[in-house]
């Protein structure tokens, strides 16, 4: 018995790259429904030629309300901070010393673990956001609880943390050395090795840990340049120890250590130098741009600064938009694109909602890895897509930028924004439908 292919109809829209987008009106998407096609694009075009090339009759397929766009991933949040994304922030420190590090002790019990990760990887589907990377808490039973309930294309990490944090989130060298081998033997592409940063996880266990990640293949992943006062934290630590009595900048500590390489996530990197620039560049590492965490304090931010895009383009550094929750505010993508745009135009920056869509969905996928199956509206691509409502006076419009900065602008408060999406499609599949999903 051959299965006939799933059939959708309605609005499709998808950024190409940060310049150009496809747009649909009126399109229909063929998606397999069985053998190896299964939940594959099969063919995606303008609704009368897919109807005429597949002998459809147009009339009997409805069409559907709203917009389809490609799902998200998100390359850096930690899903253990989730909670604290709304406490007071006055600077980055003072935010982790009061909230964050109390709250990711919750974590070592295994039952506190296994509930909160019941109830987070659904939410994240009801957002939108398909994949990504993700820091756990030091714990490996809170890492096992992600792993048990995130769907397949997120990598997460337990974070490393063996100085300069609470003795009750401070492990051994030798403690976090032997879990970063134990779980990156044990999970394989499915684990990021993750020293919080350079001012918690001493050079012996980030060593270590790139070691692991890469005799595993795995992903690493940690925090770079984020404020000054960390920066300069940092220098000051490091200069003090034997072997980087003369390392010339944070970059250098990671490159020393042997942490820079493509499969290495960097986050904020918001205050760097040429000659940073030029060592991520060489090492082909990425970076994770968070503009939501990183805003001013009166948008809920933790006030670091805005990232350089066009410098990272400049030198050829690959990068894409990502939440940071908790340092991000909520977790949905859509208010990670609106604080991408509102601040680079605050800023004197060209900066559009293409671009920061393409930043948040293809360019996600394809930093991943999964570039080939993953991330476009493309035939022989899986069909992974969100529905999203569009205003009544936009139905006729048929501009991209116009169309997405509608969708975004139709929220009444930044909280909504983790209620925008209708659904949630994986491979042809419904993961996620609004009136049974999980939006708080």
């Amino acid at each position: 018995m051959n299965l006939p292919p799933k059939i959708y109809r309605g609005r499709f829209l998808q950024a190409l790259n940060d310049h150009k987008a496809l747009y649909i009106s009126d399109g229909l998407a063929l998606v397999g429904a069985e053998g190896e096609s299964k939940g594959k694009l099969l063919a995606l075009g303008p609704a009368e030629a897919i109807a005429a090339e597949y002998s459809l009759d147009l009339n009997a397929i409805p069409f559907e309300s709203g917009l389809y766009l490609p799902a998200f991933y998100d390359l850096h949040f930690h899903w253990v901070q989730d909670s604290v994304r709304e406490m007071p922030k006055t600077s980055l420190l003072e935010w982790l010393a009061q909230y964050t590090f109390p709250t990711e002790a919750k974590f070592a019990d295994p039952e506190f673990a296994e509930q909160a990760a019941s109830v987070f990887w659904k939410r994240i589907l009801s957002v939108g956001t398909i994949g990504g990377l993700c820091y756990s808490s030091i714990h490996e039973t809170a890492l096992e609880a992600a792993l048990r309930h995130a769907p397949e294309n997120f990598r997460i990490g337990n974070v490393l943390m063996t100085m300069n944090c609470p003795d009750y989130l401070q492990q051994t060298e030798a403690e976090a050395i032997a879990s970063v081998e134990r779980c990156a033997e044990r999970f394989a592409d499915r684990y990021v090795a993750s020293p919080r940063f350079a001012p918690t996880t001493g050079p012996e266990v980030m060593a270590a840990s790139a070691a692991a990640a890469k005799r595993f293949d795995c992903f690493q992943q940690t925090h770079l340049g984020e404020t000054i006062p960390e920066i300069e934290w940092v220098l000051g630590m490091y200069h003090e120890m034997s072997g980087f009595e003369a390392v010339p900048s944070y970059t250098a500590v990671y490159d020393q250590v042997g942490m820079l390489g493509p499969k290495t996530v960097f986050g904020h990197c918001i205050h760097l130098s040429p000659e940073e620039w030029t060592l991520l560049a060489e090492s082909d590492s990425i970076i994770a741009s968070c503009p939501s965490s990183n805003a001013p304090l009166e948008m809920l931010g933790l006030g670091s600064g805005l990232f350089d895009f066009q410098m990272a383009d400049r030198y050829g550094v690959r990068w894409s938009l990502c939440s940071d929750i908790g340092g991000g505010p909520f977790l949905s993508m859509f208010d990670v694109m609106e604080s991408f745009v509102l601040q680079n135009k605050a800023a004197g920056t060209p900066a559009s909602y293409i671009q920061a869509l393409y930043r948040s969905s293809t360019k996600g996928a394809e930093l991943l890895g999964l570039g080939e199956t993953k991330g476009q509206l493309q035939p022989g691509y899986d069909f992974d897509v969100i529905r999203v409502p569009l205003a009544a006076e936009m139905a006729d419009c048929e501009d991209p930028e116009s169309l997405l900065e509608s969708v975004v602008h139709s929220v009444q408060s930044r909280e909504a924004y983790d209620a925008l999406v209708e659904a949630t499609i994986v491979r042809g599949e419904a993961v996620f439908v609004k009136s049974e999903g999980v939006n708080s």
